[in-house]
């Protein structure tokens, strides 16, 4: 017989569950949400999807599981609920037309910072709640195509096309004051940078090889080196999910390779290439899966989704304004892709994905 519990967000994946069944032991399990059964790894049994079972799930679909060959005497249940309705909206447009600039979140709040137009220090700040922007203190050095990155609540920006290309300046939000910081060891624009453990990871760019892999830790102010970049790359995307770095792209032939950085190993391997190869594109993290969007090769427009459990790619609803050189943030599960190259530059698009959540416990 199941027994009800308070279900417990274990992950947020849209095909892959991952279970704890509260002894601190884990197991990932295949969804094939729809109905039906799908094979769970050797050992595993079957997850089985439709009604009936001891609890009534507020909304969604009903899952049983038997146990999974790890846990004896334990049966997993649980339900899935889908958030979002997939469609494209817009917000209040930029205050300042801008492209290749940078942007952070911090406490809800997108701060857009620099970029390539008449101004390169702007440093406006987006709050979705009121869809309102505001000025805050101006970048010091104005830059473009700059990376940025946020660590225990403050924005390190680094590097750019304007000379001395080595900057790292250091934005707090709470004081609205900027400092600066170690240099960057090689000076580098269009490259971009993602956070592991604390560290922030600055991936490529032009100058020099293109496979620059440089390490900065903000609590020592510090710079390392890592495995280089197998095959270097400019005006790419990438981001972080689960522990290792994703390089998505870039404006080397071909323009989809993926290829992915475990800092723990210090080691690179190759995902899935990108079904378009782009460049110049923006991406970001919604249950740990990766849109990329827009860019500058072919449909400007697409919208290109990776899942790195699978290792597969999907589609998602294009882009209504097609864009490239813009930035992306994510606020509350809605992507916000802002300004680009074409048109008025001050585009606010906002993307509600549609997500599937599953809710697990054990009895």
């Amino acid at each position: 017989m199941i027994t009800c519990f308070s279900p417990t967000v274990i992950a947020q994946r849209q095909t892959s569950l991952y279970i704890d069944d509260g002894s601190g032991h884990f197991s990932v399990l295949q969804a094939a949400p729809g109905g039906g059964t799908v094979t769970m790894p050797t050992g595993s049994g079957t997850l089985t999807f439709g009604a009936g079972g001891g609890c009534a799930p507020p909304t969604g679909s009903l899952m049983t599981f038997g146990d999974n060959g790890l846990h004896a005497g334990y049966t997993f249940w649980g339900f899935s609920q889908t958030y979002g309705t997939n469609t494209w909206t817009t917000g209040t447009v930029t205050p300042t037309p801008q492209f290749a600039m940078t942007s952070a979140v911090v406490n809800g709040k997108i701060y857009v910072i620099g970029g390539s137009n008449s101004l390169q220090n702007n440093n406006n700040v987006y709050d979705p709640a009121t869809d309102s922007w505001v000025a805050r203190a101006a970048l010091p050095v104005p830059q473009y195509y700059m990376t940025s990155a946020v660590v225990n609540g403050k924005i390190y920006v680094f590097g750019g096309e304007n000379l001395p290309q080595n900057n790292t300046q250091i934005y707090n939000p709470v004081t609205n004051i900027w400092t600066t910081g170690a240099v960057m060891p090689v000076p580098q624009f269009e490259m971009t940078s993602a956070v592991v453990n604390g560290k922030i990871y600055l991936i490529g760019g032009v100058a020099g090889t293109q496979k620059q892999n440089q390490i900065y830790d903000p609590a020592t102010d510090t710079w390392s080196t890592g495995a280089a970049l197998p095959i270097g790359q400019f005006d790419f995307t990438c981001q972080a999910v689960d522990g290792k770095i994703y390089v998505i792209g870039g404006s080397h032939p071909g323009f989809n390779q993926v290829q992915i950085y475990n800092p723990s190993t210090d080691t690179w391997s190759v995902g899935a290439p990108l079904p378009v190869g782009q460049h110049g594109m923006t991406s970001a993290i919604v249950a740990g899966k990766i849109y990329v969007i827009g860019g500058f090769n072919g449909a400007n427009n697409n919208v290109q989704i990776y899942d790195p459990l699978t290792n597969l790619w999907t589609t998602g609803p294009v882009l209504p304004v097609a864009q490239y050189g813009m930035t992306s943030e994510v606020v509350n599960g809605n992507i916000y892709v802002i300004g680009g190259f074409f048109g008025s530059q001050n585009d606010n698009q906002i993307l509600n994905p549609s997500v599937t959540i599953y809710y697990f416990t054990a009895n």
